[in-house]
């Protein structure tokens, strides 16, 4: 009976839904990859925190600017993995089991942030901007141990 139901809905309510969302502006994406390098080890804790306050701070740039936060993603992967998430709310974090008691002298990082409302150019700017001043907050809080 419910396949009956499906037969009955207007074929072109679908077609004009993607007619509306065609005229949406394309979302800006900023996405890189980096190989860390630490002049010494730096403790797992000191990256989480660094790279969760970029993420913050691209939330509240984008919700400063009534832009809408599609994704943005964090990935750190070493000997042991974090991952940082956020759809403009909270951030998700995760970690492998040994990331808490971890010391890294380098990691991959891979970075993306999709929102809605910018330019990729200024997404490009503020993202990388920021990114830079949170690495290298890791490295100047491990120095001042």
């Amino acid at each position: 009976m419910s396949e009956d139901r499906h037969e009955h809905l207007p074929v072109h309510s679908h077609q004009h839904s993607l007619e509306c969302s065609n005229k949406q502006p394309d979302p800006a994406i900023f996405s890189e990859t980096h190989g860390l390098v630490f002049i010494e080890k730096v403790s797992s804790e000191k990256i989480q925190q660094a790279l969760t306050l970029w993420v913050e701070e691209l939330r509240e740039w984008a919700k400063g600017n009534a832009y809408l936060v599609g994704h943005i993603k964090l990935f750190v992967e070493g000997q042991e993995n974090l991952w940082l998430s956020s759809t403009g709310r909270s951030i998700n974090i995760k970690h492998s089991p040994g990331w808490n008691e971890w010391f890294a002298d380098r990691v991959n990082l891979s970075v993306t942030a999709i929102i809605f409302g910018t330019s990729k150019e200024a997404l490009d700017e503020v993202a990388q901007e920021r990114l830079q001043v949170c690495l290298k907050r890791i490295e100047s809080d491990h120095n001042s141990l």
